[in-house]
């Protein structure tokens, strides 16, 4: 029995080998099945690894900014716009510094490459 099997993977490798070599576009596609759900695994994992850094950055940034004080609570919607104009422009502004820092090579915790 064992010789049926050692044989009968040998017959299977030999077909293997001269799939690869006649047609390596077969062995590439069954390659790709096998390694996309890995890849795409790996890449949610750094997704959720940069939002997760962005979105701390984004909380650490807004704390540092202050608002006035009539902003948490405004009188007309005037101050209402401004507000939200100045929160927009705060917004804008860390978004600029935050792709300043990945353009200068900055990386979150947890990401290689």
């Amino acid at each position: 029995m064992k010789i049926f099997v050692f044989f009968a993977i040998l017959i299977l490798g030999f077909f293997a080998a001269i799939t690869a070599a006649v047609r390596p576009d077969i062995i590439e596609q069954k390659y790709r099945e096998v390694r996309s759900p890995i890849d795409q695994h790996f890449a949610e994992k750094r997704a959720r690894t940069w939002n997760d850094a962005k979105e701390s950055e984004r909380a650490i940034w807004m704390l540092k900014q202050q608002l006035p004080a009539d902003c948490s609570s405004p009188k007309t919607a005037i101050r209402e716009m401004e507000c939200n104009n100045t929160r927009q422009l705060r917004t804008q502004a860390f978004e600029q510094d935050w792709a300043n820092r990945i353009r200068g090579g900055w990386k979150p915790d947890g990401v290689e490459e």
